[in-house]
């Protein structure tokens, strides 16, 4: 099971994440975002990870924005969290080289038909909480039964929204994503993450694989 851990806004966060084992570490370049970090101290922080991390810009209706730092930080992946097209996604992945996670807040069945159009333009889903006025960041529970269809479709599933050290073996049961993003549930403050929460979380990972 894979862990990207999101919202990271300090060098030792994101560390504690890489070195437990975590398959991706996202930066959140939205400036609503209540874990938004400005491009100049993610460079920063880029700069000292160690050279397997992968790194995720996310976005939020920014395609310039995206488009820009795709050129100028050293990110591996990059994250659509709002609502960017098909074609949207293509023009961002072409001349990009790394990986492309399209975030959809499913609420029913059209949904589902929704995620299939973006087959050929990403690389992986990710599958978030809806909560109207808001793109992510909620805490709020994803609807894990529509999430565990989606998982069904051809682009790896990563699962999104409220997920916690305490509910993750719950999680990984009902939905059986590629991967599980959090925020929120590794934190003491929004941005700050808690090292025990982070170990908690990879603990607990490993023994709900051990008993599966």
């Amino acid at each position: 099971m894979k862990v990207k851990i999101c919202g990271l806004t300090r060098l030792e966060d994101a560390l504690a994440a890489q070195q437990q084992g975590a398959f991706a570490l996202g930066f959140i370049f939205y400036p609503p975002s209540k874990r938004f970090i400005a491009a100049d101290a993610a460079r920063d922080i880029l700069a000292q990870l160690p050279a397997e991390a992968q790194p995720v810009g996310v976005f939020v209706n920014q395609m310039a924005e995206a488009q820009a730092a795709a050129k100028s930080l050293p990110l591996k992946g990059l994250q659509l969290h709002g609502d960017e097209t098909p074609d949207d996604c293509r023009r961002l992945r072409d001349g990009f080289g790394g990986f492309i996670i399209k975030a959809f807040r499913l609420q029913g069945e059209a949904d589902l038909e929704t995620v299939s159009l973006y087959a050929d333009a990403v690389d992986y889903i990710l599958v978030d909480a809806v909560v109207t006025g808001a793109y992510g960041g909620t805490g709020q529970l994803a609807d894990w039964a529509l999430a565990r269809r989606a998982a069904d479709l051809p682009k790896p599933l990563i699962l999104s929204g409220g997920i916690t050290p305490d509910n993750i073996a719950q999680a990984l049961r009902a939905v059986r994503p590629f991967a599980v993003d959090l925020a929120g549930g590794v934190e003491s403050a929004p941005g700050i993450k808690c090292p025990d929460k982070i170990k908690q979380l990879f603990d607990a990972i490993k023994e709900n694989t051990h008993a599966a």
